[in-house]
């Protein structure tokens, strides 16, 4: 019989958690390991405090799932979701039913909170699997698209020969810049791109327009993306907007990381009101990245999703990586489990 079982977390099992974090995770996203973090996304959420469901066998903490309670726009309504994340199991419990029994008690729990589903962006078969055992449904795959940077940093990123990375990386660029670089940018009247340090109530005025471009999104209202954004303890981002006549017409998230192995940039959030803000917006996300001397530079989005389509014409390109991207309803809601009806990037993750 087994002597471990399931129960409710809350902050006093943070150090727990913690240390369980360490030994299964090592050396990934570390600084999920600093206190500061944890209570930052446990606790300081505005969509409400995680739920937290811990395996334990005697005072050993031993498996953990928690569900973020995040907003969720669908066809325009508000409505309380979660993200479920960081499943974890010691490794001399493995094999014992935990990550599935963690995953079940995770939503009765939700269900009992009054949340309509779950979402969760998997990478490890492990994870996966252990949620599809308990009824969830994979939706998508969400493809990361690259768009590259300094072709020789790419090569070499292999090869560890930096003559000969030069070499090839200039024939590849050659190659690419004839594929994509002879298209004009075509440039808007009175369209202007600026970092921005804050949000501010222009941006209220762009959410009250740009909430019903996609049928299913996460909730980006201001209080949201200030805690998302500006008040990660661990964390930063570059944000800039985009203005025309005064008025905010979109807005790019970009965080410098490693991505892929390589020395990355990636797009953490995107959102516009035209295809050319949206142009406009990548293309200074690309030169951000220049400047702080990524290789390449990385988005997630769905394959299905007009962004995908758009970038891909920017000279994105896709790559052999991959999450998977899951939801669990308690409401037979056949929207949820259609990928053209949803729009999701590294922002709605706690990944990047």
């Amino acid at each position: 019989m087994d002597s471990w079982k399931v129960r409710d977390g809350n902050e006093k099992d943070m150090e727990g958690i913690l240390s369980l974090r360490d030994l299964v995770f090592g050396e990934v996203e570390r600084d999920k390991l600093d206190p500061r973090f944890w209570r930052w996304q446990i606790g300081e959420n505005p969509d409400g405090t995680a739920w937290i469901h811990l395996a334990e066998d005697g005072n050993k903490i031993v498996g953990h799932l928690a569900d973020l309670p995040k907003r969720f726009l669908v066809q325009g309504k508000l409505v309380l979701g979660t993200l479920t994340h960081d499943m974890m199991v010691h490794p001399d419990y493995r094999r014992k039913g935990i990550s599935a029994a963690t995953a079940e008690y995770a939503i009765h729990r939700v269900e009992r909170e009054k949340g309509i589903f779950m979402t969760a962006y998997s990478i490890r078969e492990e994870s996966l699997n252990s949620l599809l055992k308990v009824g969830w449904k994979e939706v998508m795959r969400l493809p990361i698209l690259v768009f590259p940077i300094r072709f020789h940093g790419i090569v070499n990123r292999y090869l560890r020969f930096e003559s000969l990375s030069l070499l090839i990386g200039g024939v590849m660029r050659c190659f690419y810049f004839f594929l994509f670089g002879l298209r004009k940018k075509r440039k808007i009247e009175g369209a202007v791109v600026e970092r921005v340090y804050e949000w501010d109530e222009m941006y209220d005025l762009f959410w009250e327009r740009a909430k019903f471009i996609h049928p299913i999104m996460g909730n980006r209202n201001r209080s949201f993306l200030i805690w998302r954004y500006l008040r990660h303890p661990t964390r930063d981002y570059a944000i800039y907007r985009a203005l025309q006549k005064g008025e905010m017409k979109g807005y790019i998230v970009l965080r410098k990381v490693d991505l892929l192995k390589f020395n990355s940039a990636v797009i953490v959030d995107l959102l516009a009101l035209d295809d050319d803000t949206l142009s406009e917006l990548v293309e200074r996300g690309i030169e951000h990245s220049r400047q702080v001397g990524a290789d390449l530079l990385g988005f997630m989005v769905p394959k299905r999703h007009p962004y995908d389509r758009s970038l891909r014409r920017e000279g994105f390109l896709p790559s052999f990586k991959a999450f998977h991207f899951l939801v669990y309803s308690h409401r037979k809601e056949q929207i949820l489990f259609d990928p053209k009806e949803w729009y999701v990037t590294w922002g709605d993750t706690d990944v990047i």
